[in-house]
């Protein structure tokens, strides 16, 4: 996968705002992940998932939650600002 790297100011205020929200959204991934059967059910009312499918993909699932969850808390420490946080944030700045 391609990489682009841009080199531009963002202001203390809006990189502590980020950091909230990828504390947030490891918050959210850490209930998904301990609530994984929770969220196999919802797929299967939603018609996302088949009953037979419920097991290997419950795996999949959790595997995918923590993998995400991994990369969010490698992301606490650095100072790069990725595109989808940077949507994330953009959004919620539009949505209040």
């Amino acid at each position: 996968m391609a990489v682009v790297v841009f080199e531009c100011p963002i202001d203390d205020a809006t990189l502590a705002s980020i950091q909230e929200l990828r504390l947030l959204r490891i918050e959210v991934l850490q209930r998904q992940m301990q609530h994984i059967d929770k969220v196999v059910e919802t797929l299967l009312e939603q018609g996302t998932l088949k009953a037979e499918e419920r097991g290997p993909y419950r795996e999949v699932i959790l595997a995918e939650l923590k993998e995400k969850c991994e990369d969010l808390q490698n992301r606490l420490d650095s100072d790069t600002v990725h595109s989808d946080e940077l949507e994330l944030y953009l959004e919620v700045l539009t949505t209040e």
